[in-house]
């Protein structure tokens, strides 16, 4: 009886620590990024471009269809990280904005994530146009 109620608090604090680190994620964008819009839209022949992008640098994780079931899902929650984004939940996208996505992109999951920075300081070195593109694309995952 004992090794069932360790077993049922041990999952009890896994999830509130979970549903805590989804909620301080949210909390730690800060509040001019929240409240900015997505200047740029795409163009039907930049689809197929930003879709390779996609596949190439976020798919591993986030899945080839945005869906978070990307083949690097499991071993990320095996290593204490939250899922991968589901960018084709409706209600999801639509509780963010696209400031919140453009941070994400731009400054990666920083502790609270694997997910790595996109921004001009990164590795990857993208600007703001490519960042905001990019936001573009993975809401079309969604409509």
């Amino acid at each position: 009886m004992l090794k069932v109620n360790l077993w049922i608090a041990v999952i009890l604090l896994f999830s509130l620590t979970l549903s805590f680190s989804s909620l301080m994620a949210d909390e730690a964008v800060p509040q001019e990024y929240q409240e900015m819009t997505n200047p740029l839209t795409l163009e039907k022949h930049e689809v197929s471009y930003w879709r390779t992008q996609f596949l190439g640098k976020c798919a591993l994780c986030h899945g080839k269809n945005g869906d978070g079931q990307g083949g690097s899902a499991l071993e990320l929650a095996d290593e204490g990280y939250p899922q991968p984004s589901n960018f084709t939940d409706k209600a999801f996208m639509n509780s963010k904005s696209d400031g919140e996505l453009f941070y994400q992109i731009e400054m990666g999951g920083e502790e609270k994530s694997a997910m790595p920075d996109f921004g001009e300081d990164s590795a990857q070195g993208w600007g703001e146009e490519k960042i905001w593109r990019m936001v573009a694309f993975i809401r079309l995952f969604a409509k």
